[in-house]
């Protein structure tokens, strides 16, 4: 499975359970198609983002068949 990093596992605990359970069935499906997400540009180059529901992005990159989930936050903070 993906590699989420510390922060991405405290914001996955802080989701509410509905969310939270939509957001690990997300980063499964990123984890076979690594290049579901959008590519981010400006100081977010290299990374990329996916939907969750109206409000969440899940911000993560992916390389060589690898992918690390780095964020899951709230819109307007996803992309600072």
């Amino acid at each position: 499975m993906a590699q989420l990093t510390r922060r991405a596992k405290k914001d996955l605990d802080d989701l509410p359970a509905v969310l939270a359970t939509k957001a690990t069935g997300i980063i499964r499906r990123i984890d076979n198609e690594p290049h579901l997400g959008k590519k981010l540009v400006g100081p977010l180059r290299g990374k990329r983002s996916v939907r969750l529901g109206r409000s969440h992005r899940i911000i993560y990159t992916a390389s060589d068949g690898k992918v690390i989930v780095l964020t899951i936050s709230h819109r307007r903070d996803a992309y600072r």
